[in-house]
């Protein structure tokens, strides 16, 4: 072989190995899942928009100045609405790109590995719940609102991680026999993912949609931990 055709296949090679490393090949199931749940975790301002829609000025000032020496203000439907709608389209482009980048075995651009899958979900709690509350005269920086939409983006990613935990990870779910059975092992925390992130989507939606918690956060938390370890009882006799 020569020396060109090696560097190429060693590129191919390198290539491959770094698309791998980068986690952009996920299972069609788990695509699918995640784009759901990241879809739905951008548009989750839209229930706070809704909700100060009363208190937003109907012409938001930015205070930016367009090209032509405008004010590049903001309708209150782009606010309340528009900008979690177009965090949903951008994560869906996102999503797109890597479902290609996996079809292709290639390494995703930089900013794509940057966002990743989780990048606008986050950029969408954080940045359009701000203008939100900035346009409505609210102040954001307060405990009972960063808390649990905090804890919600953290049960995401948590749920994202165990929806198809390999056996030699350092964090998964380590019950009794579990491990020994590897149908066990997969069913658990498949479940476990779908657990934690409907309930990070259901704080962060409570969140934005009433405000106060007060019960409901710790609650929602020990259940959806609690759960895992109940499924897991309940199939054990099962899968023996």
């Amino acid at each position: 072989m020569s020396k060109q055709k090696k560097k190429a296949a060693l590129s191919r090679e390198d290539e491959m190995t770094g698309a791998k490393l980068f986690g952009k090949h996920a299972s069609v199931e788990k695509r699918r899942a995640l784009l759901a749940v990241t879809l739905a975790a951008c548009a989750m301002p839209m229930l706070l928009g809704g909700r100060f829609w009363s208190e937003i000025p109907r012409v938001v000032e930015t205070g930016l100045i367009g090209p032509g020496g405008q004010d590049d203000s903001l309708p209150r439907w782009m606010v309340a609405f528009g900008m979690p709608a177009f965090m949903c389209l951008m994560d869906a482009i996102t999503h797109m790109q890597l479902h290609l980048n996996q079809k292709r075995m290639t390494i995703p651009a930089a900013p794509v590995r940057l966002l990743g899958r989780w990048g606008f979900p986050v950029l969408s709690v954080i940045f359009c719940s701000w203008l939100i509350f900035h346009s409505a005269g609210q102040k954001m920086l307060q405990l009972s609102f960063v808390t649990p939409c905090a804890l919600g983006l953290l049960l995401l990613l948590l749920g994202s991680h165990m929806f198809d935990c390999p056996l030699d990870s350092r964090l998964a779910l380590r019950f009794s026999g579990l491990e020994e059975n590897p149908l066990q092992w997969k069913a658990v925390h498949r479940f476990a993912g779908w657990i934690w992130m409907l309930a990070g989507l259901a704080l962060i939606a409570w969140t934005m949609a009433v405000g106060s918690l007060s019960l409901v956060m710790p609650a929602v938390v020990l259940a959806a931990f609690a759960a895992p370890w109940i499924f897991a009882r309940s199939r054990s006799g099962k899968m023996d």
